[in-house]
């Protein structure tokens, strides 16, 4: 047996080191805003054979993610509750970790450890790939860019669909690019199997089908036989006849897929077993709703995947919950409300996907794309036989980059760079060109220099690889003036604020604004909430006093992305703040009768309205510290705190 050679061996071992990397940091980290779903979703297909919870996650994601839970003794919360019978997955994924005498970090590290073992698979991958194309040299190029990339580290250390489509869609391109030159039958159950990953991991899995298209059309002009081999049948075909075997054996595939898709789901249709629903009616996500608002209406309209669906859905192509979970997405993808360099939008920007990706990639990387692009643009040679075989197996990778970023950039979901996650591995199996010049001595001695600098700014950003930014506009430090959400803030420092809280503010009053769906409760923290109703199970007082202390704002809910009060603090607002601070004032007094119910309103709405005022007035100034770059840090005295309350409206942020 042939053993493997140094760099091959050297791959490995950066591949084990990528899967520690990512799984380790996760004791640093309370739950992200998505993880609490994901886990309890997936428990629940395993134990209840049940998918009306988070339909539109992706159903192996979540069921990998919860698998090693079968073999503790979880408990989880009764099916006999609105919780469960409303598929309202927030509320159930609470109890399930805090309050049903389970071990969350146990659970949460269990269900991490799963998703890193996807990016070790997927960093194989782009070893392999890359050694394909560009030897051993340009495969461990690529394959170090891959286990120090900490925007790949964040997200396979993390319980989401993130890295599992991102796996998904590199695999099924390759299998289909296989496919589309050889017809055997173990190529066509690889391309039935990935398409079935990436249908099972994300619903933007329909790109594959583009990608596909682009891939063929390379085939067909570049016009050379198709071997093809059945059992004892071996034949070489071309023209026409090459087209229906292709036909043929992606038809196959898609039926392949189409099973393994119906056995993820217990070869049943429907996906609500009992009583109970999902969480919206089919009504809803299938458009046949009038919305009264006419912008919302212009863009609530059936499209073509309401149309694709319906007809599938009455003929039960598919299980109920993979088409429900699709339109889900498409309907809900319409409008999301972000937040970007200082704009609150619904249907996000043009440029923040370039944006965040040039902010967010370290520039040693940056620069090793710009090295092998150029090195790629100065072997264009006409005529060229070697150099034209060299770009044409670069050709499925191009298709997977050009539909996607094309997708992204028309995207209305701006709120993390996550979503851009698939273009890394193609382009760092992209990068291991730069092999092909390491004759020349320099060209080898400044790869070497910027792989050392790309190990070294990810160790640098470590355990907060989800926080991290390059240096171009000032780092992670700042990010918060431009970015939030997943890119920067998704929940995850709160064991981090505990122990700032222990160090620095023992014995202080302390107020929490939190994103996430983590419980500061569990963590130790007691603190008095603002205006984070949305992401807090427990009970708690309605428009709490503000008085001096400690204030720890998570960057999201300090842009106001959550809350009543966004795109600043407006006259409206001023004028607003001002009626219900006269209202409740009287209400307290007793001189106001206002119902009891009305009265909470009024009180959750003055408590954003005076969280708001003071988010506004500290936009002009730094915080006091910071906690992973994702919680801010401000010391207020009551005199500050009464002059952002009742001082001068913040109108100019």
């Amino acid at each position: 047996m042939k053993k493997a050679g140094a760099p091959t061996l050297a791959a490995v071992f950066l591949l084990v080191l990528f899967g520690w990397m990512a799984a380790s940091v996760s004791r640093e980290h309370s739950t992200t805003a998505d993880e609490i779903f994901y886990i309890t979703s997936g428990y629940s297909y395993w134990k209840q054979g049940d998918f009306r919870l988070s339909p539109d996650a992706g159903n192996l994601p979540q069921r990998w993610a919860a698998l090693p839970l079968l073999a503790r003794d979880v408990k989880f919360p009764t099916l006999e509750q609105p919780a469960w019978l409303n598929a309202d997955v927030g509320a159930l994924g609470h109890q399930f970790f805090y309050e049903s005498g389970n071990n969350p970090a146990r659970m949460l590290q269990d269900a991490r450890i799963m998703i890193a073992l996807l990016g070790v698979a997927c960093g194989a991958l782009v070893f392999a790939w890359s050694r394909s194309l560009f030897g051993l040299k340009g495969a461990l190029v690529s394959t170090v860019l891959f286990a120090f990339c900490p925007n790949l580290l964040a997200h396979a250390g993390l319980a989401t669909s993130d890295m599992a489509v991102t796996l998904g869609f590199l695999a099924a391109v390759l299998a289909g690019w296989r496919l589309l030159h050889r017809v055997t039958p173990g190529r066509i159950a690889a391309a039935g199997a990935t398409a079935a990953l990436l249908g099972l991991s994300k619903f933007s899995a329909p790109l594959l089908v583009p990608m596909l298209g682009l891939m063929a059309l390379a085939r067909v002009i570049r016009g050379a036989t198709l071997p093809v081999r059945l059992g004892g049948f071996y034949q070489r075909v071309r023209g026409w006849r090459a087209g229906l075997v292709l036909v043929g054996a992606f038809s196959a595939a898609a039926i392949l897929g189409g099973i393994l898709i119906w056995g993820a789901y217990g070869f049943r249709y429907a996906g609500v077993h009992g009583a109970g629903s999902y969480n919206q009616p089919w009504d809803e996500v299938l458009l046949t709703t009038t919305n009264p608002d006419p912008t919302a209406a212009t863009l609530l309209h059936p499209g073509p995947v309401q149309a694709v669906v319906r007809p599938l859905r009455a003929w039960h192509a598919l299980p109920e919950p993979w088409l429900y979970g699709l339109t889900f997405v498409d309907r809900f993808s319409r409008f999301r409300v972000a937040f970007f360099d200082g704009q609150i939008a619904s249907t996000g920007w043009v440029g923040f996907f370039p944006t965040v990706f040039l902010l967010k990639t370290p520039l040693p990387a940056l620069a090793l794309f710009a090295l092998a692009g150029g090195l790629l643009a100065t072997r264009l040679r006409p005529n060229s036989r070697r150099t034209g075989r060299l770009f044409y197996r670069l050709t499925p990778l191009a298709a997977l980059g050009l539909v996607y970023a094309g997708f992204a950039l028309t995207s209305h979901i701006n709120i993390g760079l996550r979503h851009l996650l698939p273009l890394y591995p193609v382009l760092y199996i992209g990068a291991g060109a730069v092999a092909l010049g390491f004759h020349r001595r320099w060209l080898a001695i400044a790869t070497a220099a910027l792989l050392l600098w790309q190990a070294g700014v990810s160790l640098a950003i470590r355990p907060n690889y989800l926080a991290y930014f390059n240096p171009l506009l000032g780092g992670p430090r700042h990010a918060y003036q431009r970015f939030v959400d997943s890119s920067l803030d998704w929940g995850q420092d709160l064991p981090g604020l505990k122990r700032w809280l222990d160090t620095h503010a023992r014995g202080e009053a302390v107020f929490l604004s939190y994103f996430g769906s983590g419980s500061p409760k569990a963590e130790g923290i007691t603190a008095t909430r603002l205006a984070d109703g949305n992401f807090d199970r427990n009970l708690r007082p309605v428009g709490p006093s503000m008085t001096g202390g400690v204030y720890c704002i998570s960057a999201t809910m300090f842009q106001q992305i959550y809350t009543l009060v966004r795109h600043g603090w407006t006259p409206e607002h001023e004028r607003r703040y001002v009626a219900l601070n006269a209202w409740g004032d009287a209400w307290k007094a007793g001189y106001d009768n206002t119902p009891r119910d009305t009265a909470l309103q009024f009180l959750v709405e003055l408590e954003h309205l005076r969280f708001g005022r003071l988010c506004a007035g500290l936009q002009v100034r730094a915080p006091d510290d910071e906690v992973g770059y994702s919680i801010l840090i401000f010391r207020l005295t009551d005199a500050e705190v009464r002059g952002y309350l009742e001082g001068p409206p913040p109108f100019d942020r």
